[in-house]
């Protein structure tokens, strides 16, 4: 996401927050480097420049790798989290911070704010509902994202959720 406006000397750039059911690939390490030149550019031209990266610490995925890997998923994390922090590192970028959303003290209150803030105003509310889920799309999918039962992207059977 990058948000930039003309004439305004302020640039905010942030990499997506992977999954962490596995070590960081060549895939995300392009998208940090990307995001590292871009975030270059822009303090070269003078503007205030804030990169953030970070990870994704929940989900079904990321139970299930914890479970295969016999840890219990908070401590699975922690060890997958650090590779990402590591490779951030190791390619010299540039960000100016790392958020993991399992961070009790910085993510959590503020993901618990936005959510009230939405449950206030209506916009989150309970109900029952039931579809075909694929765990490595973290999504409910629709019938035309399905063949023969399995996920076109990942194919792995659906889960009916």
């Amino acid at each position: 996401m990058m948000k930039h406006m003309p004439g305004n000397k302020t640039f905010y750039i942030t990499t997506s927050i992977p999954y962490v059911n596995a070590a960081p690939h060549v895939g995300f390490a392009f998208e940090l480097l990307l995001a590292d030149v871009l975030a270059r550019h822009h303090r070269l031209s003078g503007s205030e420049v804030f990169f953030l990266t970070g990870t994704d610490e929940h989900g079904k995925k990321i139970q299930e790798a914890a479970e295969k890997a016999g840890k219990s998923p908070q401590d699975y994390v922690d060890g997958v989290a650090k590779q990402f922090q590591e490779l951030a590192v190791a390619l010299g970028v540039s960000n100016d911070d790392f958020i993991r959303t399992s961070d009790r003290a910085r993510h959590i209150p503020v993901a618990v704010k936005v959510w009230q803030e939405l449950k206030s105003k209506g916009d989150i509310y309970k109900e029952k509902y039931e579809g075909l889920y694929c765990v490595g799309c973290e999504a409910f999918l629709r019938e035309v994202e399905i063949e023969n039962g399995k996920c076109r992207i990942h194919q792995k059977e659906v889960q009916k959720v």
